[in-house]
């Protein structure tokens, strides 16, 4: 298969994870790494990735390799495999805008290339780029940047994943622009590939198999990384507690009953998250049911399994002529999909659609 050329619009943690599962993949590509759920999505594998660039607004980062970047320090996801020939891939400035708003503006220091950037100039690169997928990675809140990459890749003619809560995929008005313009749009906000809101679902979704009828839930989440450094600020997490509630209702919840979201920043725990989920329900002549469940996961490589399905859905969607938000490809991929499905339809959806 021709190679699909991915462009990371955020260098950080998920970027770096991604990076890796496509560099593990690509040393061997007859292998079926673990958390790989789709060998093969439409024919493309893996292996086919090639991600070819990142952009960042970071001092640290803008003007260096992928591979330099995700070793400096703001940077905790794990380092499991090197990234290969897509290390040396660069990392291009990008308008800062409302990306640091918030406690990163305390820990990142904007390049000055990147205080110069234009959206213009993210256009330009994408297409000089020969770009296929752009997937955005950036921080939760950051509206103005993460609606300028969207508008970047619309007016270069490519793909658009969108890893963040912000509403693009469900935003009637922009995906009628990609589709008026033949461009696809997957979104919004990775479900982790098994992360709280991929289990809370799932236990939500079986108490309902069972007939019983859950009458309230909480799901809290801390984590260490600049993610839920971000997250601290209400201001930015906001549009994280609507995704999260947008999954839980779509799996049988009612809003009143929904308290799920990021709750602190504990930063010795890196790139670390920890889930603390409850389920109350009712069942036979009124017995309850209490499920209390502890959920610990690194948070970036959960993320990078995911986008490694929506970058090749992205694609083959492209390839298949869709337009617009493609919703057999987001349904499974996404917490806040353009219309939610429980998660057995979701997955049923995803699969015949890749095959």
């Amino acid at each position: 298969m021709k190679p699909i050329r991915v462009v990371l619009a955020g260098a950080g943690n998920c970027a770096s994870s991604f990076s890796q599962f496509v560099a593990q993949a690509q040393a061997d590509p007859a292998a079926t790494p673990p958390g790989l759920m789709c060998r093969s999505v439409g024919g493309y594998l893996l292996s086919d990735v090639r991600v070819v660039a990142a952009f960042d607004v970071d001092a640290t980062k803008v003007g260096r390799s992928l591979s330099d970047a995700f070793a400096t320090p703001v940077v905790s996801a794990t380092a499991f495999v090197p990234l290969g020939a897509d290390g040396d891939s660069p990392v291009l400035p990008a308008p800062v805008l409302d990306g640091l708003a918030g406690p990163l503006g305390g820990v990142v220091q904007p390049a000055d290339a990147a205080q110069d950037a234009r959206p213009e100039d993210v256009t330009k690169a994408l297409i000089e780029l020969e770009a296929d997928v752009l997937v955005i990675m950036l921080p939760t809140g950051a509206s103005r940047a993460i609606r300028m990459f969207a508008d970047a890749a619309l007016a270069a003619g490519i793909a658009v994943v969108n890893a963040t809560p912000e509403e693009l995929a469900r935003d009637e008005a922009l995906c009628r622009r990609f589709a008026d313009a033949g461009v696809v749009i997957l979104g919004d906000d990775l479900r982790s590939h098994l992360g709280a809101t991929t289990l809370h679902t799932a236990l939500l979704e079986l108490l309902l198999s069972r007939g019983l009828v859950p009458s309230s839930t909480y799901q809290l989440n801390v984590g260490g990384n600049t993610d839920f450094l971000n997250l601290a600020d209400p201001t930015r997490s906001a549009s994280k507690f609507t995704s999260k509630a947008n999954a839980l209702r779509a799996a049988g919840m009612d809003d009143a009953s929904i308290a799920a979201g990021p709750t602190g920043f504990i930063r010795h725990l890196a790139d670390t998250k920890v889930c603390f989920l409850n389920i109350t329900a009712t069942s036979v002549l009124g017995s309850e049911v209490k499920i209390d469940v502890k959920l610990t996961v690194e948070d970036s490589p959960n993320a990078a399994g995911v986008i490694a399905n929506a970058v090749r859905a992205a694609r083959l969607a492209t390839d298949r002529a869709l337009s617009g938000a493609v919703n057999d490809a987001c349904a499974l991929l996404f917490k806040s999909p353009p219309r939610g499905l429980p998660e057995g339809e979701a997955r049923a959806a995803f699969l015949g659609f890749v095959s």
